[in-house]
């Protein structure tokens, strides 16, 4: 039989190499997929704000409109 190596706190080496790779797998997998949640989120937040947003509004509440005056009509005013 295999002789379980120990080191001072009475973990084995097996419980140790298995930390290690489970901690680096979870970091790599993090890296991808962290991303790709964090632009595909932001994205669903961002249109559902929109449409909160544009359902407040009335057609009708532009603001107020600056029209140009034509060339005539200020001839007309100078005169």
């Amino acid at each position: 039989m295999a002789k379980k190596i120990e080191n001072k706190k009475g973990c084995t080496v097996k419980n140790t190499l298995g930390y290690v790779i489970g901690s680096v797998a979870l970091c790599a997998a993090g890296f991808l997929a962290i991303p790709k949640a964090l632009l595909y989120i932001s994205g669903k937040i961002n249109k559902s704000m929109v449409k909160k947003s544009n359902a407040k509004k009335a057609d009708d509440d532009w603001g107020p409109v600056i029209e140009r005056k034509s060339p005539e009509e200020h001839n007309e005013g100078d005169q």
